[in-house]
């Protein structure tokens, strides 16, 4: 079985600074990392953390534009988007996912916001987003 984490929870939002105001004061969490464009998936993106998620973060995300993949789910209201897990064995879990009957949203991209390491998106047969993020890999240059 693939080594696997739950990384993130990623919650579409108009405005980044706004909800992590709201976030800082309601659950007490606080930014860990800037607002990061990601001009390849088209978004704007904050990962928040605190004691009350554990190891689990909070990703926002608000489109950079009508074209984003994210702006549909925002005029709908926005809120929870995906969940995200960190796994081992990335390619490996995407054939697994495929023969689960998930349908890859589109080809693995690098992430500008977390560390530039290969994500990928599907749809599960229920329709619900996942996303799928590789592991660090440790080459004892840290």
């Amino acid at each position: 079985m693939t080594q696997m984490k739950l990384h993130h929870l990623a919650i579409v939002v108009a405005d980044i600074e706004r909800s992590a105001d709201l976030y800082r004061e309601l659950l007490h969490v606080s930014p860990i990392t800037q607002i990061i464009h990601d001009q390849q998936q088209k978004v704007h993106i904050q990962f928040l953390a605190g004691p009350v998620l554990g190891p689990l973060q909070l990703e926002l995300l608000t489109p950079d534009g009508d074209d984003s993949p994210l702006a549909l789910a925002l005029k709908k209201g926005g809120g929870p988007n995906h969940l995200c897990f960190e796994v081992a064995e990335f390619d490996h879990t995407l054939q697994l996912a495929r023969r689960q009957g998930c349908r890859l949203i589109a080809q693995p991209v690098r992430a500008l916001a977390l560390a530039k390491r290969r994500i990928a998106f599907v749809f599960t047969p229920d329709q619900q987003i996942v996303e799928f993020l590789e592991a660090p890999t440790h080459t004892g240059e840290d």
